[in-house]
């Protein structure tokens, strides 16, 4: 939230807008909020801070029902760990319960959209995700979205 608080309070729209802004800010009224004060501290020394943590394309930050639903348009594939053994499934569709279908083999498995997974149980959708394609951060690097040109 003091990410948020510090752009509304001083009406920037990024962390580079609010470092040019607050270089002549006194330092008692930079310390108000944690990151309007690293704006002024990194003004200060000259360096620039470049950073958007609640973008949308962001895997971290994306809404459960967008990483469902861009999942399963893709058919994104997942390593999930089904009954002891690791696996590789496919997204398949959204249930009203905030559930997934995944396709592993020939049979159809049933994975939380958010969350931690039940024990015991089968991991979260954003769990598999992790699991799956750890290096990734954005959205478009999970294997088939940056090629579908719907996305």
């Amino acid at each position: 939230m003091c990410y948020q608080e510090a752009l509304q309070e001083n009406g920037y729209l990024d962390l580079l807008e609010l470092q040019d802004a607050l270089q002549h800010l006194s330092w008692k009224a930079a310390s108000t909020n944690e990151v309007t004060f690293a704006c002024y501290l990194a003004s200060k020394l000259d360096i620039r801070v470049e950073r958007d943590p609640f973008r949308p394309d962001f895997i971290a930050s994306a809404p459960d029902a967008t990483m469902a639903a861009l999942s399963c348009q893709v058919k994104l594939p997942l390593s999930i760990q089904i009954e002891g053994a690791m696996t590789t499934a496919k997204c398949l569709k959204t249930e009203p319960d905030f559930t997934m279908m995944i396709l592993a083999g020939d049979r159809q498995h049933s994975i939380l959209l958010d969350g931690q997974a039940q024990k015991p149980g089968l991991p979260s959708l954003h769990e598999c995700i992790s699991r799956s394609y750890g290096q990734a951060r954005w959205l478009y690097e999970l294997s088939g979205i940056a090629a579908d040109p719907e996305i």
